[in-house]
């Protein structure tokens, strides 16, 4: 069974384990939280993270 994702820029539905995509995880109190980039705005992200002086 194909499990698919939404972008949470675009909203795009893609497959979880296409190529490019960004999968951000983020601890909480209550467990986690998680987010996804599709891979047409994956370098938008990286370059927004690289100004924070972020590396993925």
């Amino acid at each position: 069974m194909l499990k698919f994702h939404k972008c949470n820029i675009c909203g795009k539905r893609f497959k979880a384990n296409k190529t490019g995509r960004i999968q951000i995880i983020k601890k909480i109190k209550d467990g986690k939280k998680e987010i996804w980039v599709c891979r047409d705005c994956a370098p938008i992200v990286v370059e927004k993270l690289g100004e924070l002086n972020l590396k993925i």
